[in-house]
C-alpha cells in the first residue's frame, strides 16, 4: 500500500466521495477545496466561488451570451478554483410540467438519469434530460426536461476552457423542490387518484430565478396546476411575470398562502403581489445568496 493511500485512510479522505460522484452533495465532494458555482441565463452569467467548508466567497456577473462569458472569464474562473471543478445551473431552454401517473418504482429518480424512457414512458422525448419529483399524497409529479444539446454545448465550452463540469442543474427547479421540502411536512406515501373537488387553492408556491418563473397551486395535499416560463421578465419589468400568475392568484381565497422564493433576497415581484393581493398571506422565504446556498447542497 502506498503512503498516499495510508494517509487518506488516516485523515478519512478515503471515505469522501470523488469529485465526479454525482450522487453526493456538492459541498461534500469538495470539503477542503475551492470550486465554482455558475448560473447561466439567456442574457447573463453569474458565478460564486464556494470555499473550504462550504463558505461562499467572491462572485461576479457577465452580461451577454454564455459563450462570450467563457471566453472572457475563463482565466478568472480557473483561478477561483483549486482543480477547475464547477457546478452549473442552467436557467434557459428548459420545461417544468405537472404530470400524472408516472412510474413510482423504487429508484425511478435515479433511473431517469440513465434510462429516461423506462422512467417516464410516453412523456419521453429524444434529446432531453430529465429530473422528477413526486407528490407522496397523490399521483401528480413535477417533471423537468432540458435540451441535451444545450447541456453538451455548455460542457464542451467549459472543457475547452480548462474547467470540469461536475453537475448540471436547473436553478428554478432546485429552488422549487427545496421550497416544497421545507414547507410540506413529511408524510407516508399514500397515492390518491386525481379528482376535481372544486376546492379553491389553499397555497401557491412561487419561484423566480434569473428572469424565470415557476408557480404551483396546492389544494390540501394535491398539486392542481403548474405554470412555468423561462426568460420571462427582468427586474425592471415584472409585468410579464404578473400576467403569467394572474390565473393562479385569482383562485386564492382570503387567508390562502402565497410562499415565494427568489434568487435574491429582495424582488420587486413580492411588493407588487402584496399590492394586488392584500387578503392573501404572502411570505417571502428568500434569503441572501439563496440560489448559491441551494446549489452548494445539491
Amino acid at each position: 500500500m502506498k503512503f498516499g493511500d495510508i494517509k487518506s485512510l488516516l485523515d478519512f479522505g478515503a471515505f469522501r466521495p470523488e469529485p465526479d460522484d454525482s450522487s453526493a452533495p456538492w459541498s461534500r465532494r469538495f470539503p477542503h477545496q475551492k470550486s465554482l458555482l455558475l448560473n447561466i441565463g439567456k442574457t447573463q452569467t453569474t458565478w460564486k466561488t464556494l470555499g473550504k467548508g462550504g463558505k461562499l466567497l467572491d462572485g461576479g456577473i457577465h452580461k451577454g451570451e454564455f459563450k462570450d462569458a467563457v471566453e472572457q472569464c475563463a482565466a478568472d474562473w480557473r483561478a477561483a478554483t483549486d482543480d477547475g471543478w464547477c457546478a452549473v445551473s442552467m436557467n434557459t431552454r428548459y420545461v417544468i410540467s405537472l404530470e400524472n401517473n408516472l412510474s413510482r418504482k423504487p429508484g425511478v429518480e435515479d433511473l431517469i438519469r440513465t434510462n429516461p424512457r423506462a422512467a417516464i414512458g410516453s412523456r419521453y422525448e429524444r434529446g432531453k434530460r430529465y429530473a422528477l419529483t413526486h407528490n407522496p399524497e397523490s399521483v401528480a409529479s413535477i417533471l423537468l426536461s432540458c435540451e441535451e444539446e444545450q447541456i453538451r454545448r455548455i460542457e464542451g465550452l467549459m472543457k475547452e476552457a480548462g474547467l470540469e463540469v461536475g453537475r448540471v442543474a436547473c436553478g428554478t427547479y432546485a429552488l422549487l423542490v427545496r421550497l416544497l421540502e421545507e414547507t410540506n411536512p413529511e408524510k407516508a406515501v399514500k397515492v390518491q387518484k386525481p379528482e376535481d373537488t372544486g376546492r379553491r387553492a389553499e397555497r401557491l408556491y412561487l419561484v423566480c430565478c434569473e428572469g424565470s418563473v415557476c408557480a404551483l397551486l396546492q389544494a390540501g395535499d394535491l398539486w392542481t396546476e403548474l405554470r412555468s416560463r423561462s426568460d420571462l421578465y427582468t427586474d425592471g419589468a415584472v409585468e410579464p411575470a404578473l400576467d403569467l400568475l394572474q390565473p393562479l392568484t385569482a383562485r386564492l381565497d382570503a387567508g390562502a398562502e402565497l410562499l415565494v422564493v427568489t434568487d435574491t433576497d429582495r424582488s420587486p415581484i413580492v411588493d407588487r403581489l402584496r399590492e394586488q393581493l392584500p387578503e392573501v398571506r404572502i411570505e417571502d422565504l428568500s434569503q441572501p445568496q439563496h440560489l448559491w446556498r441551494v446549489l452548494a447542497e445539491l
